[in-house]
């Protein structure tokens, strides 16, 4: 499950504008940089309840570091006591400011949703999986610091 909900983590967006702004228009939010995962909320519909999971300390390490149109992700698991690097990669992704919503190229049916942006915080919203299995797709929030 972990794996599941950490491994998708990857998947976010470019610069765009909107409610979760800063109020300074010279100080534009954007998601150009590096990203680490602070927390993964998933709202399941089946009960209306929201399971919420943190990183470990190995998992934290993981960084999300996005360019004007790639996302490099890089994973880090805990395996007997040891933090290692389990999955890095890159993905072009494509971004649509005014939706203010994102795909990987090829991928344009399931679409991320950019919920919150400021300078310092992120939030992505996955609605492509069915956790609880009674047909309504769930919503998995994802909330990204900046660290750098």
């Amino acid at each position: 499950m972990k794996k599941l909900i950490w491994a998708p983590a990857l998947f976010f967006a470019i610069s765009c504008g909107g409610n979760g702004e800063d109020q300074d228009p010279g100080n534009k939010a954007s998601i150009i940089g590096k990203w680490s995962v602070e927390k993964v909320e998933i709202r399941r519909s089946l009960h209306q309840q929201t399971q919420t999971s943190f990183p470990t300390d190995c998992q934290k390490s993981g960084t999300y570091e996005f360019t004007a149109s790639h996302l490099t992700s890089v994973s880090f698991e805990e395996n007997s006591n040891v933090c290692k690097k389990t999955e890095a990669f890159t993905r072009k992704y494509i971004f649509n400011e005014i939706k203010r919503e994102f795909w990987f190229e090829g991928e344009e049916i399931n679409p991320y949703y950019v919920a919150q942006l400021n300078q310092t915080d992120l939030v992505v919203e996955d609605r492509t999986q069915d956790f609880d299995g009674d047909g309504t797709k769930d919503i998995i929030r994802r909330f990204y610091k900046r660290i750098n």
